[in-house]
This record gives structure tokens, sequence and C-alpha cells, in this order.
């Protein structure tokens, strides 16, 4: 749902510092952001607000990243929202597995920004793309 004309993207990230860098990032591209460090608060965020596209980590102490999933595609609300694992590079699985697991992408940490994003502009529909890159531009 966009936010304020933005595409909205909820971050749902364990460790604090790497919470505030991607917020920090994904606002620089223009995206409005909603951020939670725990799963069950992440489930209701995404039913309230409905995101674009949910970054997902799968190191999360609370409620599992894979419970998470289940309980989002498994609600008519949150069900076709785009969930993107974010994993240590030393827990990549290959992507059979993570499709399996009902992630639609996968992306690592440390994180690459340019591959973040690639793979947001891979599941967020290119009109609310353009509107994004619309505003960075008028920024330049």
């Amino acid at each position: 749902m966009l936010m304020n004309g933005m595409p909205l993207i909820l971050v749902v990230e364990h460790n604090l510092h790497d919470l505030e860098l991607l917020n920090s990032h994904l606002r620089i591209l223009n995206f409005s952001c909603i951020c939670t460090k725990q799963g069950v608060r992440a489930v209701m965020l995404a039913q309230t607000h409905q995101p674009d596209l949910i970054l997902l980590d799968t190191m999360l102490s609370n409620l599992s990243a894979n419970r998470v999933i289940d309980d989002l595609k498994h609600n008519s609300k949150t069900a076709t929202i785009p969930i993107i694992a974010v994993t240590p590079l030393t827990e990549v699985q290959d992507d059979e597995s993570t499709m399996l697991a009902g992630f639609d992408d996968c992306i690592t940490k440390p994180y690459d920004f340019n591959q973040l994003e690639v793979v947001i502009s891979r599941h967020i529909p290119v009109s609310k793309l353009k509107y994004s890159i619309l505003q960075v531009s008028e920024r330049k």
C-alpha cells in the first residue's frame, strides 16, 4: 500500500544496527518504511498497513521467520505480499529451499545495497517504483 505516494516496505530485523541501516538506505531510495524487531509485531503491522514488500530476517528470536511467513501467507490481507528472506551469508540456502519455505526471494548480510535494489525492483510493481524514481531524480 502506498504511503504518502511511496511504496511501503516492512522491515523485520532482529539486530537494531541492521534495522537502522536498512531503514536509512530505503528512505534514501524514497521508500516509506515501518520497522520492527519482533515477528509477532511484524504480523500485526503487515495486516494493518499491508506493505508492498516485507524484508524478513531469518534469525528472529521471539517468533520464527517460518511462523511469520505461515501466518502472513494464510491471511487474505497479507497472502500476496512478497516476502524477502534476509539471511547471514553463512546461512544462505539454495533458491529452491528458500522458495519452499515461503519466501519470494533472498538477500544476504552483510548487505549489498545494489543487490537489495535489484530484489526490490523485482517484486514491487513498476508503477509504484516510477513514483519513487521520479521523486529521487527531482531531488538531484
